[in-house]
């Protein structure tokens, strides 16, 4: 989904870095400081928007008060509120939308549904999680008595926005985006195929699950059953019926096991459920309602803790990676490199025009495998400098036990003369012809 193109989270970037940088002078090496900041402005308005959500869905405040705590209490949702993705952005625009779209349809203002169906589709311009929860348009349309014909229509303006990225990306660059797209999806399938997906996933989807909200795993089947006889509620039945389905098909997601974030598609539908649930059990059961809910702050708590340690990590990753900034800042106008994980800094600073003339070959998706002598001596040809860092924390592959990139490092020491520049860095130098041919 990913060829959707992002073009609207793209776009409103895009546009704040030139304000900030035309206006108040904003340095280009800070550039994604004020993305960050961005997304951190926006998780307040993301949170007050899932609780007006679940508040239209449920009709009561504290349903919704616990909803929009389970979202905000989330790991996962913590640690990307504080950095420069998608994740929150998406969930604030799904959201409102969603909400306009109900209030609209409750209201009776078909044409006011019909500008919010547009705008979920246009939300999956920001994160593509919103395509999951599609159905709930025509679900609850017909739940309040809408035809038909106008639920086509809504349905049809929802998909014209949720492809306006791709339609603005191929007026813009022609056949050199339909060409990356097909790469792109080649270069899935390949993967797909490298790392098929196993029984594994049942593992990591529970445990991934668990982590993203203890809370949700705990409780989603019972407020599911238990929501199931409520008639009154039937749409926010249905609304986390689609959470639930939206997680349920990572279950054939071959990145899942790389990916637990993935685990926030579903984390909005059944957030408010789970939601309505406790505040239930509250009402119903006080005692046993305020055990439970002591419970589970203890087990949230403590996947917060787990998770905090890899906040950490992250952070000494950022450190990492300012280290390697200045490890590079000096080196030739028009280096290459082949860095693992860093290949982004490399893509940041030659995009803002720092370093304008710098190219990296990325690995994942964009790996050239046994085509990376090639790539090498394209750039030898092109008359660059060459440097790998060789650095074993900036080539790890997580959970996966095979690495394409492994056989082409090992292949750069075997073919290639490596002169040391530092730590674990080294320059890439071609053995001459005499040593070609003995080789």
């Amino acid at each position: 989904m990913l060829g959707l193109g992002r073009a609207l989270f793209l776009a409103y970037n895009h546009l704040l870095w030139r304000i900030a940088h035309h206006w108040f002078n904003w340095p280009p090496e800070q550039a994604y400081l004020l993305l960050r900041y961005g997304v951190i402005a926006q998780t307040g308005i993301a949170i007050t928007g899932i609780y007006a959500l679940c508040k239209e869905l449920s009709a009561s405040r504290m349903a919704a008060f616990f909803g929009a705590l389970i979202v905000a209490a989330s790991p996962y949702f913590i640690i990307y509120s504080g950095r420069a993705m998608s994740e929150i952005p998406g969930f604030l625009m799904l959201s409102w939308s969603l909400w306009w779209m109900l209030r609209s349809l409750r209201a009776g203002k078909l044409g006011r549904f019909l500008m919010a169906a547009f705008l979920v589709g246009l939300s999956a311009n920001v994160r593509e999680f919103a395509v999951f929860y599609f159905p709930f348009i025509t679900l609850a349309a017909w739940m309040h008595g809408v035809r038909w014909r106008m639920i086509v229509l809504a349905l049809a303006l929802t998909t014209l926005a949720a492809t306006s990225g791709m339609i603005f990306w191929y007026l813009r660059e022609g056949n050199l985006y339909l060409d990356a797209v097909t790469k792109w999806y080649g270069l899935s399938a390949e993967e797909r195929r490298r790392f098929p997906v196993s029984i594994n996933n049942l593992w990591f989807f529970g445990k991934f699950a668990f982590i993203c909200s203890a809370t949700v795993a705990m409780l989603s089947p019972v407020a599911l059953v238990w929501l199931g006889s409520k008639r009154h509620l039937r749409l926010l039945w249905l609304f986390g019926l689609c959470g639930l389905l939206a997680d349920l098909a990572l279950l054939a997601n071959h990145d899942l096991p790389v990916n637990p974030r993935y685990l926030l598609t579903g984390l909005l539908g059944l957030a408010a459920v789970c939601g309505w649930c406790l505040a239930e059990l509250l009402k119903l059961r006080p005692v046993r309602g305020v055990i439970l809910l002591l419970a589970l702050i203890v087990l949230t708590k403590a996947t917060w803790n787990r998770e905090a340690k890899e906040l950490y990590s992250a952070e000494w990753n950022s450190n990492a990676a300012l280290r390697f900034i200045a490890k590079v800042e000096r080196l030739p106008w028009n280096s290459g490199f082949i860095v693992g994980q860093r290949a982004p800094l490399i893509h940041y600073l030659a995009s803002l025009g720092v370093q304008p003339y710098w190219r990296v070959i990325s690995p994942g998706s964009g790996w050239p495998d046994d085509k990376l002598d090639k790539a090498i001596d394209d750039f030898f040809f092109a008359g660059r400098e060459v440097y790998v860092d060789f650095d074993p924390e900036i080539w790890q592959t997580g959970v996966r036990e095979n690495s394409r990139e492994a056989a082409g490092l090992g292949m750069i020491k075997q073919r290639y003369r490596l002169t040391h520049i530092k730590d674990s860095f080294y320059r890439i130098e071609r053995l001459d012809l005499n040593s070609d041919i003995e080789r």
